[in-house]
């Protein structure tokens, strides 16, 4: 029976591991301070990504632990929580900062000699042609001069796209970047100033693409069963399999719930729709927003990378919308999902 038990729990991981490689891709890569070798030592510094976890080489024992069916049924109940609800129409809250701006760009100071601090300031992590890059340097505690930027390929490093000298006074520097239709994929933005004669680097990196698909507007919203569903009209410049998110708000611009869709489309005028479930939307009747909107093209093979859409309007008003057109079914999970659910209840049963 322990053998058998443990094999459930491999079986289990290797369900949770295909979940995870499904998730978005994780956050831009590590910023840096580079500071020439001859004046003072490197200093490493990490930006808003949070960089991946080595893998670790899973072992099986021999032995159960006795707190196993604890941690099943720990599983089970969490699980059976995320079923109450679609996972296409997840309940939003203002606390859930990370996924009301999703791409979010987070400054970290970086600490200088003295007791100063620097850092780099972004609008946004992911930009889209045509939009400029604007460049931010924020300094406390030290005077510095001659602040210039160069964003570089990271495919290759040699490849300097664009250079600029930033203007600023009282710690605050800035300079915009225009951007060009060949700038696609991972880069690197490289700030340079003196302080008290010596040249120093601070480094951070974006995302830049020419968008693969475009939204363009919202169609009309129906009532369909216990579901809100809201069409988007979409632009697509090369096929392939999409995921659209998008944050439903109310008239107050209160966020009310994240929604979710993932479908293959053809290139040229296409359509997707978003479905809220009428168990997270408000009682009464409403006005309603969409936006927060993150358009992706997933790879369609390994090592292809993740390509990002956008949308010509930041939000869309979507008008009132009547609660009592939807019914009161209550939503089914899928066949599936209560196999794993009775699979997990099985196993902190045993």
């Amino acid at each position: 029976m322990k053998h058998k038990k443990i094999i459930s729990i491999v079986a289990l991981l290797g369900g949770c591991a295909g979940y995870w490689y499904l998730l978005p891709e994780p956050s831009p890569s590590l910023a840096k301070v580079v500071v020439p070798k001859q004046q003072t030592p490197i200093v490493n510094h990490q930006s808003s990504a949070v960089k991946p976890m080595q893998s670790k080489q899973a072992t099986v024992k021999e032995t159960v632990p006795e707190t196993v069916n604890e941690r099943f049924s720990m599983l089970a109940k969490a699980y059976a929580q995320e079923l109450s609800l679609p996972a296409y129409s997840v309940p939003l809250g203002v606390e859930d900062v990370h996924l009301l701006n999703p791409n979010r760009y987070v400054p970290q100071p970086v600490m200088l000699e003295g007791g100063a601090s620097a850092s780099i300031v972004m609008p946004k992590y992911r930009f889209s042609f045509p939009e400029p890059v604007t460049v931010t340097l924020e300094v406390n505690g030290l005077s510095v001069s001659e602040v210039s930027t160069a964003i570089i390929s990271e495919t290759d490093a040699s490849q300097v796209l664009v250079e600029g000298e930033m203007l600023g006074q009282n710690g605050r520097w800035t300079v915009q970047l225009d951007a060009t239709e060949e700038w696609d994929g991972p880069m690197s933005v490289n700030v340079t100033f003196s302080a008290k004669g010596k040249k120093q680097t601070l480094t951070t990196g974006i995302e830049y693409s020419y968008p693969t698909a475009t939204i363009t507007g919202v169609g009309e919203v129906r009532a369909e069963g216990h579901d809100m569903i809201i069409p988007l009209k979409l632009d697509v410049e090369k096929a392939g399999y999409y995921r659209l998110r998008a944050n439903l708000y109310d008239a107050n611009q209160q966020p009310v719930a994240l929604l979710t869709q993932s479908e293959k489309l053809s290139e040229g005028a296409v359509q997707m729709e978003l479905k809220a479930y009428k168990g997270v939307l408000p009682k009464q009747d409403g006005e309603f927003t969409l936006g927060s909107f993150v358009l992706e093209r997933r790879p369609a093979v390994p090592g292809e990378l993740t390509r990002y859409g956008r949308s010509n309007e930041a939000s869309y008003e979507l008008g009132v919308f009547a609660i009592d057109q939807l019914s009161d079914e209550p939503w089914q999970p899928e066949e599936q999902e209560m196999q794993r659910l009775e699979f997990l209840q099985k196993m902190a049963n045993e």
